[in-house]
């Protein structure tokens, strides 16, 4: 038995096919859209067979996988990075990171929205990134600038807020694994896991090779800039904000994604560089788990209305004939 890696990539503007340099355990493939790009792709979120992708300033929606996806027509937005949705309430939640403020709404077919806000536990929100929830109903969102993750049931049910900003600086997502959330601190190259939020106790991370804190970079220059931290199939995925503009002339392509199996490999870089399961030159952004797949929201930096899309990583295996 060996391990058969496929690349399906469509060609379009601003992406490059890329070729793998050898095998691996992966089957990485284009997953969305089908034709063309989205404009600044940054998430993908599902629930059930419905998808919704955020970019630019639109929600994209399709019900089922089959059919294309649509702009919804809920409201326009200005950068909005992530949505999720509260059962709880039967509101989906969104980040609408331009206008400095968080939203609900419970129909993507209708142009309203049912509460917004811009302060959550009495801290004004700035550029509100990643939002997530986990299975107790906790919904947490993250301020990235100086870094502070609040945690709520719905606007103005039992708000709190954790305050990060002597550790990761600039900070882009959130992850929960296993139950527990975890604090991608993008300048500094480090991981905050929140041991208990409540008692504000928590354990940082620090990558390998750092040389100075910055937005983004390249690894020769910077050291890693993660923009999201994922567990999939027994292993840590990072991604980095890695591209041409920031690299100085440096390869930017270079870890940009990487996977390893604990935190003391990260700390010590022991991990795989799988960069050159993507495309070259193109951002790798947030990260999602769906069913036994993890889906990599992309576009590219310098691209003309940064085109983008969605790819699919599997950990299936494949038997040689």
């Amino acid at each position: 038995m060996r391990y058969i890696i496929t690349m399906v990539i469509a060609l379009s503007v601003g992406l490059d096919t890329v070729t793998a340099a050898e095998p691996r355990d992966l089957v990485i493939a284009e997953y969305a859209p089908t034709a063309g790009t989205f404009s600044g792709c940054t998430h993908i979120f599902f629930r059930g067979e419905r998808e919704i992708v955020t970019a630019g300033r639109r929600l994209h929606l399709r019900d089922r996988a089959t059919e294309k996806f649509r702009d919804a027509p809920v409201m326009l937005f200005d950068d909005p990075h992530a949505v999720v949705y509260n059962p709880h309430d039967g509101l989906y939640y969104a980040t609408d990171t331009g206008r400095h403020r968080m939203v609900a709404f419970r129909d993507f077919n209708l142009p309203r929205i049912e509460k917004e806000t811009d302060t959550l536990a009495g801290v004004k929100l700035d550029r509100p990134h990643d939002v997530v929830i986990d299975n107790d109903g906790w919904i947490y969102v993250l301020n990235p600038n100086t870094p502070t993750v609040f945690r709520f049931r719905g606007f103005g049910e039992e708000e709190s807020s954790l305050e990060l900003s002597e550790h990761p600086g600039y900070s882009r997502a959130l992850s929960i694994v296993d139950g527990k959330l975890y604090v991608v601190g993008s300048n500094a190259g480090k991981i905050i896991a929140i041991d208990d939020f409540a008692k504000q106790q928590y354990r940082v991370y620090t990558s390998f090779g750092k040389k100075r804190d910055a937005p983004a970079g390249s690894w020769s220059t910077t050291g890693l800039v993660p923009n999201d931290a994922e567990f999939y199939a027994g292993k840590w995925y990072v991604t980095s904000y890695f591209c041409p503009t920031y690299a100085d002339g440096t390869d930017c392509n270079e870890n940009k994604f990487i996977r390893f199996s604990s935190w003391d490999d990260f700390e010590t870089g022991q991990w795989e560089d799988i960069s050159d399961l993507l495309p070259k030159d193109i951002v790798p952004y947030y990260m999602t788990r769906h069913d036994d797949d993890l889906y990599l929201a992309t576009f590219s930096h310098e691209g003309e209305g940064q085109p983008g899309r969605v790819y699919c990583v599997s950990g299936r295996k494949q038997e040689s004939q």
